[in-house]
This record gives structure tokens, C-alpha cells and sequence, in this order.
């Protein structure tokens, strides 16, 4: 039978903490590689790499982290994890399950895992911690961002994209091809569908246009590429396909709240914001 977790219990060293009465935000570091046993938490969770290697298997479900993967789980979900060789370092939010008891997102917390990588879900995270380290303020201001990040993405995550073979196709292309130039009309001929279809359809199915999804793939690579180089913004601009370093600088500020210079000075201090508590 698996191990059931309290919140605020994680496998690995709990670096850094800020908690309210309803939701705890982490930095959890695993120092080298182990195997988890199988176990559950008992509040619901997002956690978001941001170094290291990391699998995670539920069920038949296996996924392997990449930088900036983000998965929510759902409260009580049995999971097993595998910490690779060069250990791994995850931002946490976990949320009491009854705290959205009342609304009208209760039963998705009966969903399997739920991959946020590169959504806003995954930004507003970071950009959590990152008010946290670098402005502190009332208790009752973080706990506010925290609990409302918590229930978008609950809300959010009964919105699940029927498995349409043009879809796939088109997701595919986008992410074979992200750093070019990319037109609706070329996205569409590799989906074999007509443009106005395929734009109406993602629309419908995601709640984001190709467009934007196609920037959240772009500053999903950028991040990475930020974190783990010293290029010239200048030049990852125009590597992920934006028209210029201002183009990018605008993008990636509105998905991740901060600009790429801001972000790579935070991952190169700490590979997640400073430590405070409350």
C-alpha cells in the first residue's frame, strides 16, 4: 500500500518554504539520483522543474520532466518518481483539497496528472516565488496570488483537447518548426485541414490561438536556453523565431512576468528565487 503524504511533506529537502493555512509554496531539492516508492499526497499539487532530471510514473502514464515542465496532480493520487544523476530541483504549490469544495471545479479533483508545461499556470509559479524573494509584503497579498493560481488551475484542468488527428499534426508541426517564421497556412497543409478550420477548432479545443500557442512554445525554449547559455538575447531572439530582441522581450514578459534578462539573473542566483519566510 502506498505512503500517504501530509501537505507540506515531500520526499527530498525542503529548501525553502512559505506557507499559509491553505496553501504551501516550496523549493524542493533532490541532492543525487534515487527511486521514490509509490505514494500519494493528500492535497492537490503543481510542481515545475527547474534543474535536473525527473520521471514520474501514475498508472500507464510515464513522464519525463524537461526545464519548465509543470504537472498538476490531483489530491490522492498514487505516483512514483526516479531523481536522476544529477539530482533535481522543483517549485511546489500544494493546495487542501476542500478549499474549492464549494465551487464548481470539485470533481476535477478525480483527473489523472495534468501536463502545464509552458502554460501560464507554469510562469505564474515562478512569478510567484520571484514576488516572494524580491518584494515581500502582507501575508494576506500571497496568499491571495497563491490561492488564485491554485484555482484557475484546478478549474482549468477539466478543459482536456479531444485527441483530433489534425490537431496532433498541427502541434506536431509547430513544434518541429517553432523557430521559423511559421503562417497559419503552412500549420495547416501539414495538418491537412483549411486554415479557417484548423484556427477555429484550436481555438475551440485548447482556449488559445495557434498563434499563442505557438509563443508559449517559443518562450518555453527561450527560458531554457536563458537558463543554460550565455548567448546574447539578441541572438536566442532570433534562434526561437522572434522578429527582434524587443519582440522577444515583450513576448516573454507577458508569459513568464519577467523580462529574459530578469529571468536569467534569477535562475543564475539561485535556480529559484531567495529564501524568505513569513
Amino acid at each position: 500500500m502506498s505512503k500517504s503524504l501530509n501537505m507540506g511533506q515531500f520526499y527530498g529537502e525542503v529548501a525553502e518554504r512559505w506557507a499559509s493555512d491553505s496553501v504551501v509554496v516550496n523549493r524542493l531539492v533532490h541532492q543525487q539520483a534515487r527511486a521514490l516508492p509509490s505514494h500519494a499526497h493528500q492535497a492537490g499539487f503543481v510542481s515545475l522543474m527547474l534543474a535536473g532530471k525527473y520521471r514520474e510514473t501514475a498508472g500507464l502514464t510515464q513522464f519525463g520532466y524537461q526545464p519548465f515542465s509543470c504537472i498538476y496532480h490531483p489530491p490522492g493520487m498514487d505516483h512514483r518518481d526516479e531523481v536522476g544523476d544529477a539530482g533535481v530541483t522543483l517549485l511546489t504549490l500544494e493546495f487542501k483539497p476542500e478549499l474549492f469544495d464549494a465551487m464548481d471545479c470539485a470533481t476535477v479533483n478525480l483527473r489523472p496528472i495534468i501536463d502545464l508545461s509552458g502554460a501560464q499556470p507554469a510562469w505564474e509559479l515562478m512569478d510567484l516565488f520571484r514576488r516572494i524573494a524580491t518584494a515581500p509584503a502582507i501575508q494576506l497579498d500571497f496568499e491571495s496570488r497563491a490561492i488564485a493560481l491554485a484555482y484557475s488551475i484546478v478549474r482549468n484542468s477539466a478543459r482536456v483537447p479531444r485527441d483530433l488527428r489534425s490537431l496532433r499534426r498541427a502541434c506536431e508541426y509547430v513544434h518541429a518548426h517553432f523557430g521559423q517564421n511559421l503562417t497559419l497556412a503552412q500549420v495547416a497543409r501539414a495538418a491537412g485541414v483549411h486554415p479557417v478550420y484548423l484556427g477555429e477548432i484550436f481555438r475551440q479545443e485548447f482556449g488559445e490561438t495557434l498563434g499563442e500557442y505557438l509563443n508559449r512554445i517559443r518562450v518555453r525554449a527561450a527560458a531554457d536556453r536563458l537558463a543554460n547559455s550565455d548567448l546574447p538575447l539578441s541572438t536566442i531572439a532570433l534562434d526561437f523565431g522572434f522578429y527582434d530582441q524587443s519582440h522577444f522581450t515583450r513576448i516573454f514578459r507577458q508569459f513568464t512576468g519577467a523580462t529574459p534578462g530578469v529571468f536569467r539573473a534569477d535562475y543564475a542566483s539561485h535556480k529559484a528565487p531567495a529564501s524568505v519566510s513569513y
